[in-house]
């Protein structure tokens, strides 16, 4: 691996790009055909980036939208394999195939530095990482994904130092319909999902329940996992809209590392919500919510059986406001509190509370600026107060000229529970402190003609006091721990959407455990007629350590088609890893290599009705 100049700053950090690499990048942009909608839109609205919706051209930050039909369409069906189509993401796992303990890397941070939520509540933090959630997660139940990239903590509080992944459970729309699919494939794979949808009046649902296992292409590696969605919404007048949400899933996942290990995992959430208009330019959501995740591992070893388990419960009820003070003038407000009751089978059995708010201005001096600042104070019980804060600002140049967009801000992490008081595998740390960032970002969008976009940002993140978990007990280590790079996104499609394709290349100069310098995915479809869609996808890492011990790169190749033979009839299939690919998940020490699943075969069918 071609090692990077340590030298400071953007542009002469941008010299240890490999030449051949930089220069196919610009090749690539040059040869671009005239082009349209920026890469981060759909249907032209942001939600993650002030918790409520936003015109995606205005916004002052950096946010990757994904449909999840589209996806589906084109063969993606969990989320890690779509949240790689997000330049500076990369989702993976280093424990095992499907099923294993999912792994989010945002900007060259850890799962640890990244927050999710799901219909409006957060369900991550460094007491409930978000690995469990990722490891089985789908997408035929989301209604809209968006990665909102780079430090947050100022609009959603603690861990958001990397990014926020944002999900809504599908909305029902058109007139009432339902959709059931079954695949099957290789390593004894069966996936069923069902669902209903639709609107009648005032009246919108969606519910969907689903069923996969597989037992993985290695040994005494199985995977099983039911689940449920539900989402119904009244729009009472066009000034209130009332909801309720609810998602469950039941998995068990069992794996041979150190021995024979069986990791069961039992989740809930559920949510009610109202959208208000108050008055012309007001604009408010009210949430309240409750989780429930119960998580157990089975270890059966060489020094006899051992389990280790966590429960958690989580209340919390929030409100975000958006009111036009006048043309040029927004105000951003909002306000939450948040009760967790966090237990676990070595005797750590804890209640806390976590309160806040924040305040923030947008004010667009001109039609084609907007800035925005952010100020958010919140308490947490067992670490004292935090003040966070983001200013950031967004300049379309000229007519369907490029779009300029940028941010600073502060954010920071908490220690975990464990950390601070122990698990089965050492001592805690009562004393340490929570880590901060300082981080900053800068990119270019620019639409090329009606059907192509190309994107380019730089990102620098600075995290201070971070806390080194193992060996225990845990310390904060001093100093700075950097992450920076860059991330380019093209988009676009020609004669007249019968070929469409995506890329997406993140460089990264400096990233915590060490991660690859360079990963990359890019996909091609095509619609050679009416019903038919064909497409070809590949990803490619970089070699990198996790684990402890090094790992090669690889490059993994995909195939997907479709084939509509009636209106409610949809014949599909896919083939994941192309080639064969022989390659590693992770590689830690004392213990085999994590290996990455092989060739494989799909097919399966759709009906509409």
């Amino acid at each position: 691996m071609q090692q990077p100049l340590k030298a400071p700053g953007l542009f002469r950090s941008l010299l240890s790009v490999p030449r051949p690499l930089l220069a196919s990048g610009i090749t690539l942009v040059a040869a671009l055909p005239a082009a349209a909608e920026i890469e981060n839109e759909l249907d032209g609205i942001v939600v993650s980036a002030r918790r409520l919706p936003a015109d995606a051209e205005r916004t002052t930050s950096a946010v990757t939208v994904l449909d999840p039909r589209d996806l589906t369409d084109r063969g993606i069906l969990d989320l890690k394999t779509a949240l790689n189509e997000v330049p500076g993401v990369i989702a993976t796992s280093t424990s095992g195939q499907t099923g294993g303990i999912g792994s989010l890397f945002i900007r060259g941070t850890t799962t640890a530095y990244s927050q999710v939520v799901v219909d409006g509540m957060r369900l991550s933090d460094t007491t409930a990482p978000l690995g469990n959630f990722l490891a089985g997660a789908r997408v035929d139940d989301l209604g809209r994904i968006e990665v909102l990239r780079g430090p947050h903590s100022a609009i959603h509080g603690g861990e958001s130092v990397g990014g926020v992944l944002w999900l809504e459970t599908a909305y029902g729309e058109g007139d009432p319909s339902s959709r059931l699919t079954a695949e099957a494939g290789s390593f004894g794979s069966l996936a069923t999902h069902a669902s209903t949808q639709g609107r009648d009046g005032a009246l919108s649902w969606f519910a969907g329940l689903g069923y996969e296992s597989t037992g993985n292409d290695t040994e005494l590696e199985r995977y099983d996992q039911s689940r449920g969605a539900l989402r119904a919404e009244w729009r009472q007048s066009d000034s209130l809209t009332l909801g309720v949400t609810f998602r469950g899933t039941d998995s068990r996942y069992d794996y041979p590392a150190f021995g024979s290990n069986a990791d069961h995992l039992d989740a809930a959430l559920g949510t009610v919500y109202a959208v208000v208009k108050f008055a012309p330019g007001w604009d408010a959501r009210f949430t309240a919510g409750h989780y429930r995740e119960s998580y157990d591992n089975e270890n059966f070893g060489a020094f006899g059986p051992s389990i280790y388990g966590t429960d958690l419960d989580r209340s919390s009820v929030a409100t975000d406001h958006s009111i036009a003070l006048s043309d040029p003038y927004t105000l951003l407000w909002g306000a939450f509190f948040e009760h967790t009751d966090f237990r676990n089978s070595i005797g750590t059995d804890l209640g806390r509370d976590r309160f806040g708010g924040y305040a923030g201005l947008e004010w667009m001096p001109a039609d084609a600026i907007t800035t925005s600042a952010v100020l958010r104070w919140e308490d947490y019980a067992a670490y004292g107060d935090e003040v966070t804060w983001r200013v950031g600002a967004a300049w379309e140049t000229a007519e369907r000229g490029p779009v300029l967009r940028g941010g600073i801000g502060r954010a920071f992490r908490t220690p975990t529970y464990l950390d601070l008081f122990g698990t089965a595998f050492g001592a805690g740390n009562p004393n340490l402190e929570a880590e901060s960032s300082l981080g900053w970002d800068l990119g270019i969008e620019q639409g090329l003609g009606e059907s192509h976009s190309v994107s380019l940002t730089w990102f620098e993140n600075s995290i201070e006091d971070r806390i080194r978990s193992f060996p225990t007990p845990p310390v904060n280590l001093p100093g700075d721990s950097p992450a920076r790079g860059l991330e380019t996104a093209l988009a676009g499609s020609w004669s007249d959407g019968a070929w469409s394709y995506r890329v997406a290349w993140t460089w990264l100069d400096e990233s915590l455990a060490d991660q690859p310098e360079h990963s990359a995915t890019a996909s091609l479809d095509w619609r050679p007629a009416d019903k038919w869609r064909i497409g070809i996808g590949a990803t490619y890492i970089d070699r990198r350590s996790w684990g402890g011990q090094p790992l090669d790169d690889y490059l993994v190749a995909r195939v997907h088609a479709s084939y509509q033979a009636t209106a409610s009839v949809r014949l599909h299939a896919r083939v994941e890893n192309l080639f064969d690919s022989s390659y590693q998940l992770a590689n830690f020490t004392g213990s085999p290599p994590v290996e990455g699943a092989g060739l494989g075969f799909f097919t399966g069918v759709t009906l509409d009705f």
